[in-house]
């Protein structure tokens, strides 16, 4: 067991230590600029300019149109929110982010990032639609959306995934799913619709390998077999 969770740990963590080890900041640079992204828009809401830009272009409610929310889809994703500690906020983009794209790649991680971040969003007004228990009251609207957290808890979902860390996908399904119940509100679901875009995704992405014909992959290499004394070299030590 413990051999199985030292690999688990390594699959994981260890492409983000070894780009720290060779300084290869190429591998990590997404985390670093996502959390000076929601810096700056923290920073910029405390202004009297600041309030009213992402106001009107970075946050999102159930109750407006769809039209409305897609235009402010790509800087809510970085925009504050208002039960999340804006210290927690930088912090856990910086490292979420920089631990997909190790593991990932760059365009894998920012799909999954915007995938996630986008349903989540998309999925408030369904919810306001479905209404209590399962969904939100109409005294509900007002809420804002839950900001990067989405992004962050669908790459770290799909990343465990693809890294068969089996438990701990899992472990945040249960997590969010008793979110919903225990707390309620529109964060709490959005962060249930991205860690299910997460597992869902990287459950996609490993089905051909997983459904490939054993025929048809690619086999494991070989070593070829150390070459030994040829007839001829047999002919002569005997003649010797």
């Amino acid at each position: 067991m413990s051999l199985r969770l030292a690999a688990q740990c390594r699959a994981l963590f260890g492409p983000a230590i070894e780009a720290v080890q060779g300084r290869w900041y190429g591998r990590l640079w997404l985390g670093p600029a996502a959390a000076l992204a929601v810096t700056v828009l923290g920073f910029a809401v405390r202004t009297e300019a600041g309030h009213a830009f992402i106001t009107r272009y970075a946050v999102t409610h159930p109750d407006e149109p769809v039209p409305g929310v897609v235009v402010r889809l790509p800087l809510s994703m970085f925009a504050p929110a208002a039960l999340l500690p804006f210290w927690f906020a930088v912090l856990q983009v910086l490292i979420v982010f920089s631990l997909a794209q190790a593991v990932l790649g760059t365009w894998r991680t920012v799909a999954v990032a915007i995938a996630g971040h986008s349903l989540a969003t998309l999925s408030a007004p369904l919810w306001l639609a479905a209404g209590p228990p399962v969904g939100l009251g109409f005294q509900d609207a007002w809420l804002a959306d839950a900001g990067p957290s989405a992004a962050v808890v669908a790459l770290l979902a799909y990343a465990v995934v693809h890294c068969r860390v089996g438990w701990l996908a899992a472990a945040l399904v249960t997590y969010h799913g008793t979110e919903v119940v225990a707390v309620g509100g529109l964060p709490s679901r959005e962060h249930l619709v991205g860690t299910l875009t997460g597992v869902a995704l990287a459950l996609v992405a490993a089905a051909p390998v997983a459904l490939r014909p054993p025929t048809l992959r690619r086999p494991a290499r070989v070593p070829a077999p150390a070459a030994g004394p040829g007839p001829n070299q047999h002919q002569r030590a005997r003649r010797r």
